[in-house]
């Protein structure tokens, strides 16, 4: 995706944004034989695997597409296994090169897309090819170019197509990935990153068709306009069998030839309900299966007699408030005047160092935790979540500290003016607009003249003006999680300056970008040092807010079996692997 995507290649990092898809959906009754109904916050607004995609399309998607290896555990330290590829590469079996650089994977034979045709090296190449292409800022980028996008800050292209079709090869029936540098993370990033599909069939979809002559046309192609949005074809356990936009339904039904044996369910249903009482009303009738629910509602389902609770692993989510340091200036309607004159605040509001930290003293983060999130949550104390983080986070609940930073901002002028500003969010969206409206009283203790009004929008709204929304907004606050598990990935996507955090903020810091990149050169026991002193950097800088992290929990219908998955994607994600889920 170009730059001026909303955060690119995260999977939840706007839950505003996250509407911006296909529409509305009525209920659907569970019918026998074997259907699993899901009531779904909203629906995918992309299927494409290679695309940003939300948490409802990840969901989708990993039932659909397949990756060349997985984590062999619920651990990422368990190691891996083969999938599409037969054999995982390692020095020990020659397929891994001594300098660390070359992979070779041998394609599983006898495996079938979902169109009947079968899969080849050649279609793995296309599709990892595919994914950096369509991508400017994927995550293969880095370990195969060494670069970190395809484009320069200009948006010329700084790479070419040679040097793509270089390193990504076939070889008779193998893929040989030839990296730029040894990089530790690469068969983490390739097993959490279910995304090979048929070069013959994309290209017939109006996708890139894996020359040289075209690969430009393709290059950070917008979600709208991918060619397979809303169609899709892999070699995963289900298939896709419809997707009707007008009520947000997502239909799977069985891949009856998938490698790994039929699964025990016929068919899937996704469907997107808005409001969540209503999808929690759904579950406990047993108009579904499953539903998508906050842990705000944990009281109600512990009072459900036919409604079955499991408690997942700590969420690996960093959630912030992220502080856009310039937003669009003109016809704004959310910095109100674009001025500081009490009316509004300037488009820059938020580079000014002092205001941020003003804001990350201002809130009882213990009264949130408590009435949002009812205390299964911890505080997130530093960007980068390891064993080593610090105990307390830098920016507790402190109006002293507030006040002296408040009266700083803008040489004091803040202080005296006070400032207006809108901060949208999608109607129905319970726990956005709880969040925001604490952040508004917490403000007005401070100063009466600071106003931050909540600004409830339909879902209609955000998916018609979602881009310009994601450039006018001053302050949101959204949900990070990991992309792979290393904690490069974090440093990288939170701080550095090219990372999809700071791309969008706009924060920069030379210092932060220099230990970024050395931690990815340095052996995970070593990094912890490196850490520590970007704590320090963000502590100093305030780029956002750390707010919490709330363990993840699973709702659905009794009788429901097989939902935990040993997979550290599904694990650590929360997600189901629907191939070995069965109901009654």
């Amino acid at each position: 995706m170009k730059k001026n995507n909303f955060l690119p290649g995260l999977r939840e990092i706007a839950r505003s944004a996250a509407a911006a898809a296909v529409l509305l959906a009525a209920s659907v009754p569970v019918l026998a034989g074997g259907t699993f109904v899901m009531a779904i916050t909203a629906a995918p607004y992309t299927l494409d695997p290679s695309g940003y995609m939300c948490r409802q399309g990840a969901m989708i998607a990993l039932s659909i597409y397949e990756p060349l290896i997985v984590f062999a555990g619920r651990s990422p330290d368990a190691g891996f296994v083969p999938a599409l590829s037969a054999e995982v590469p390692t020095e020990a079996n020659g397929l891994l090169s001594k300098d660390g650089r070359t992979y070779i994977f041998p394609i599983r034979k006898g495996v079938k897309f979902h169109d009947g045709s079968p899969l080849t090296a050649g279609d793995a190449a296309y599709s990892l090819l595919r994914a950096m292409i369509t991508s400017d800022y994927s995550l293969f980028v880095k370990p195969v170019l060494g670069l970190n996008s395809l484009r320069g800050k200009d948006e010329a292209f700084v790479a070419d197509y040679a040097a793509l079709a270089k390193a990504v090869r076939v070889d008779g029936d193998k893929l040989v990935v030839t990296l730029k540098a040894p990089y530790q993370p690469f068969l983490s990033m390739l097993a959490s990153k279910p995304f090979i599909m048929s070069r013959a069939w994309a290209a017939a979809n109006g996708e890139w068709d894996g020359t040289e002559a075209t690969w430009k046309q393709y290059a950070g192609i917008k979600i709208a306009k991918s060619g397979l949005r809303v169609k899709a074809n892999g070699t995963g356990p289900f298939k896709l069998n419809n997707v009707d936009v007008k009520k947000g339904r997502v239909t799977l039904v069985r891949n009856a030839d998938y490698r790994g044996g039929p699964a025990s369910l016929d068919r899937l249903v996704f469907t997107q309900v808005e409001k969540e009482t209503t999808r929690l009303s759904m579950l406990e009738v047993g108009d579904v299966d499953y539903a998508d629910l906050s842990r705000s509602c944990l009281r109600d389902l512990a009072d459900m007699k036919n409604v079955t609770v499991v408690e997942g692993p700590p969420s690996q989510a960093v959630t912030v408030m992220v502080f856009k340091f310039k937003t669009a200036a003109q016809d704004n309607p959310l910095i109100g005047s674009g001025k500081l004159d009490g009316k509004g605040v300037p488009a820059d509001f938020f580079s000014d160092a002092d205001v941020r930290k003003g804001f990350a003293y201002s809130l009882d983060y213990e009264k949130i935790l408590l009435e949002v999130a009812r205390y299964k949550a911890n505080r997130i104390t530093s960007p980068i979540p390891r064993p080593g983080a610090p105990a307390v986070s830098p920016y507790v609940y402190d109006p002293a500290k507030a006040e002296q930073h408040f009266k700083k901002a803008f040489g004091g002028k803040l202080w005296e003016k006070g400032f207006e500003l809108s901060v949208p969010y999608v109607l129905g969206d319970d726990l956005s607009q709880q969040v925001w409206e604490r952040v508004a009283a917490a403000l007005q203790k401070i100063n009466p003249g600071f106003v931050v009004r909540p600004a409830p929008r339909t879902l209609e709204d955000f998916i018609a003006n979602g881009e310009k929304l994601a450039l006018q907004m001053p302050l949101n606050w959204n949900s990070y999680e990991p992309d792979y598990p290393d904690n490069y990935n974090y440093a990288y996507v939170m701080l550095h300056s090219e990372g999809p955090f700071s791309r969008y903020t706009g924060y920069s810091n030379k210092k932060i970008d220099e230990l970024t990149e050395e931690a990815l050169r340095t052996p995970g026991d070593k990094r912890e040092e490196l850490f520590a002193r970007m704590d320090k950097i963000y502590a100093e800088d305030a780029p956002f807010m750390l707010l919490f992290s709330a363990n993840k929990f699973k709702a659905f219908r009794n009788g429901v079996t097989g939902t935990e998955s040993d997979n550290w994607l599904y694990y650590s994600g929360g997600y189901m692997d629907f191939s070995k889920v069965n109901k009654p």
